[in-house]
């Protein structure tokens, strides 16, 4: 009995292993399997390592197995949950500080009773010297229904004076003198825009990019919480029929969008910045698309841990990113952990680097 219990495990932990390898790199094919592979990771990663303490507690000279399997995926797992000393907020170099966030429309998501607008009251108090924001109105005037007051109005104008709202909720503050260079909308629920902004004698081009959303309705999420909260093999029907098709879709959509965006900016010289709110992971196509031009990924050289900058509907992931490129550097990085929206903003400085030199 002992031997087929071990033969039984050793099937299970080499299928999760290959699982976990092909997730790893998966956006390398973003075929419908491979998407849902990079979907699943969390999943099999949570369960290779699991095998690393079975293991260790019934046949350790095993354990080279799960060991393996980690190994060989390590490229994925340093890209979902990289592992870095935090560094403190340090602003001595030259250089600027930007935040991407979705500000979820400036609806409270937690509907505190406060007597003006958490988000603007939060962004004010952030200072960045460069905000790209998604799901956001125009800020030119009060709204009531949203509590966001006059004074919080004045406030925004008087810190950013060069402000530039586009079509499907993409906003944009600035200290410092700013362009709009183009603005597409993709769908109802996608959009990318860029802007050229002038700090001292130095150009960053900005691309701020709202990807399309999964577009599950509430009976998707609340069948997803029910799931996540009991598991139960009586779903799997729904599961396929209502939210996988949906989510393989919308990453379809997000690939199309990722290869638009990437013409868009290929010609871009200098320092370039690709953020916002990707509503895709850290394997997926989309950010592998932009790898591959050159551009590095903030939170991969600075961040701790998977970095969820989505919180709502127990979906946990990291789906907000900042990548650049460029004569600069991103020093340190934070994830706000403020809840007045169902994401979480990022906060990156960058300090400028000498220009290379032309041999």
């Amino acid at each position: 009995m002992k031997h087929v219990v071990k033969i039984i495990l050793l099937i299970l932990n080499t299928l999760w292993g290959l699982l976990l390898i092909m997730g790893a790199y998966s956006a390398y094919c973003p075929t419908r399997v491979g998407i849902l592979l990079e979907l699943l990771f969390p999943l099999n990663l949570f369960v290779c390592v699991a095998f690393l303490f079975v293991w260790l507690a019934y046949n350790p000279r095993y354990i080279w197995v799960p060991v393996a399997a980690l190994v060989l995926a390590w490229g994925g797992i340093a890209r979902y949950c990289p592992i870095h000393k935090p560094q403190p907020p340090d602003n001595s170099a030259p250089g600027f500080t930007l935040m991407t966030y979705n500000v979820y429309f400036l609806l409270d998501y937690e509907g505190s009773d406060t007597p003006q607008n958490r988000t603007i009251s939060f962004l004010l108090a952030q200072d960045a010297d460069l905000v790209c924001l998604q799901e956001a109105p125009e800020l030119a005037d009060p709204n009531p229904g949203l509590k966001v007051a006059q004074a919080q109005i004045d406030s925004i104008h008087a810190r950013y004076p060069y402000r530039i709202p586009t079509s499907h909720g993409m906003n944009f503050l600035s200290k410092y003198p700013a362009r709009l260079l183009f603005d597409t909308v993709y769908s109802e629920s996608s959009a990318v825009a860029a802007y050229r902004v002038q700090i001292g004698e130095r150009e960053v081009t900005v691309v701020n990019q709202h990807m399309e959303s999964i577009g599950l309705t509430q009976t998707d999420k609340e069948l997803y919480h029910e799931i996540t909260a009991h598991p139960n093999t009586d779903y799997l029907d729904e599961v396929k029929k209502h939210l996988l098709s949906k989510l393989v879709n919308a990453a379809r959509a997000r690939n199309k969008q990722a290869d638009l965006t990437a013409e868009k900016i290929e010609e871009l010289a200098g320092n370039v910045i690709v953020c916002g709110d990707f509503n895709d992971s850290p394997l997926s196509y989309a950010v592998r698309r932009f790898r591959r031009m050159g551009f590095r990924n903030a939170y991969n050289e600075l961040g701790l841990g998977p970095g969820i900058t989505y919180h709502a509907n127990r979906f946990w992931f990291r789906i907000d990113h900042i990548l650049y490129k460029g004569n600069m550097e991103a020093r340190w990085l934070e994830r706000l952990r403020y809840k007045s929206s169902d994401h979480y903003p990022l906060l990156v400085r960058f300090a400028w680097e000498p220009p290379a030199e032309i041999h």
